[in-house]
């Protein structure tokens, strides 16, 4: 419950109750009402609502991308339970090990599984077509500090970390990015991130707390333009990746954007100011271009800036990243002496599942204050916008997912006939991918290795782990000191790459 006593969910409901026919969700065509959706949500509710007082796990969910899957994640939310997402294309070996450590004994197929849990049993809805009942929202008893979600994230011990988020986290994040995106009941919002990670809470939201219709469509990746215009989208969320490919293939197409759009945000790795240069070239001037900030720790988005469109300040066209913006107005933050970026606010996480000691390691407290350190380096420039400049650590982005390099290594370290391995993101002009360069044991045939290392990673890894090159060398790179040196290993065998971020 919001601390002011009204769920973050009740318009959503009130929506639903006064204009049941308002098309909510546009799924590949078929249209589902706010009515019809309400009654779905409430159908998830009541199946995984709370038979104790005493405090429950969270509640499995098989995300597949679709309107169901908005129902479920609603649904576990309004009866005031916390979900984990399950993806329904990762290994069932994954998916089981991550239900084990949650506890897990539940979860909601929002269409075939693909696989059956060995831990938790299936509740299959019956998806009502339409509601029999006006709408309520169900009194859960939800505590602001009770879980929302849990996504786990990479680890820096080749084990994720489950992020418990609590639900004021987003009580407190929600009217702020409805207006900065400017969701309202006219606004037609693409739904393009799968609801595996936090990203599609960004798009859902705003969007149906906003009376907005939200557009899934299994063609967006490939054909977004046409999507857009056919389903007149006015706002657009989109990696930061995909929007570099998008703004090239238009301009190589000497093509402009739907008419439709007002609003593309883009986030999940920093922007360069060249790509910047392109996408003005397209005439979208009266688009506005969103550069925002976040980590999975600190709910959804805590900085955004504006890089283009009606209003936008005057940026550079060459040079180096570009600003990640001011703090939304329920976040605050502090740089400290080496230009690390701490964040505080309600949106923090309660920590990590299970794991104090990496908990304390990343959220401290200071005058009363709570502070998550992000492990990001950034600077301020003139205004107090804030500009990203590096890790302090082994992180990085890859297609919007944080990745630990470390992690990555033990995994494939771990495999048959590696002897030493080394991760690195590789830039390419408009995408950034994960290498892995391993060093193979003596009587071994490199290509051999490679295919295992394919092999069990398949079985054994969520996909964003999995380099998508992978490069037998003779040796590693070392710093003077003899640690291995990613970047030097990247550069001597990539030399075309660039500095990863």
């Amino acid at each position: 419950m919001h601390p002011s006593g009204i769920h973050f969910l009740e318009p959503f409901f009130e929506t639903a109750r006064t204009d049941p026919a308002r098309p909510a969700v546009v799924d590949n065509g078929l249209v589902v009402g706010y009515g019809t959706l309400a009654a779905w949500v409430l159908e998830v509710a009541g199946a995984v609502a709370p038979r104790t007082d005493q405090p429950q796990p969270p509640v499995g969910v098989v995300v597949h991308h679709s309107a169901r899957d908005v129902a479920a994640l609603l649904g576990v939310l309004a009866a005031g339970r916390a979900y984990v997402p399950l993806e329904a294309g990762h290994p069932g070996a994954l998916l089981d090990s991550l239900l084990a450590r949650l506890g897990v004994c539940e979860a909601v197929a929002t269409a075939d599984a693909g696989w059956q849990p060995s831990v938790a049993r299936l509740i299959r809805p019956r998806w009502a077509p339409s509601p029999p009942t006006p709408p309520v929202l169900p009194r859960s008893g939800v505590c602001p500090e009770d879980p929302a979600y849990v996504l786990f994230t990479s680890g820096s011990t080749g084990r994720p970390k489950g992020v418990v988020v609590p639900h004021r986290a987003l009580a407190a994040v929600v009217p702020p990015l409805r207006a900065l995106y400017g969701i309202g009941p006219d606004a037609t919002v693409l739904h393009f991130h799968g609801a595996g990670g936090d990203t599609s809470l960004e798009e859902i939201l705003p969007t149906l707390t906003g009376g907005a219709t939200l557009v899934v469509d299994d063609a967006a990746r490939e054909g977004f333009a046409q999507v857009a215009t056919d389903q007149e989208v006015t706002v657009a969320v989109l990696p930061t990746g995909f929007w570099y490919s998008l703004t090239g293939d238009l301009l190589a197409q000497g093509a402009g954007l739907p008419p439709s759009l007002r609003t593309v945000v883009i986030g999940g790795e920093a922007v360069r100011a060249d790509m910047l240069a392109r996408w003005r070239r397209l005439g979208a001037h009266g688009v506005r271009l969103l550069n925002t900030y976040g980590s999975t720790e600190t709910a959804l988005v805590t900085h955004a800036a504006q890089l283009a469109g009606p209003g936008a300040p005057a940026l550079p066209e060459t040079g180096g990243d570009l600003p990640i913006g001011l703090p939304l107005p329920h976040v605050g933050q502090y740089v400290d002496d080496t230009g690390e970026l701490y964040v505080s606010g309600p949106g923090l996480a309660l920590g990590y599942h299970a794991a104090p000691g990496a908990t304390a390691a990343r959220f401290t407290e200071d005058g009363g204050t709570r502070w998550y350190r992000t492990g990001d380096r950034v600077s301020v420039a003139p205004g107090g916008a804030l500009v990203f400049q590096g890790r302090s650590d082994h992180q990085v982005k890859i297609r919007g997912h944080r990745v630990d390099l470390v992690d990555v290594e033990a995994v494939v370290g771990s495999c048959e006939g590696v002897r030493e391995v080394a991760a690195a993101r590789v830039d390419r002009a408009e995408h950034s991918t994960l290498a892995a360069f391993f060093v193979p044991l003596a009587g071994h045939d490199p290509r051999e290795v490679a295919a295992d290392v394919r092999a069990r990673l398949a079985d054994t890894a969520a996909p964003h782990l999995v380099p998508s090159l992978l490069v037998p060398v003779g040796e590693l790179e070392r710093t003077h000191t003899g640690k291995v040196d990613r970047n030097a290993t990247r550069d001597r065998y990539l030399p075309t790459t660039g500095e990863g971020r």
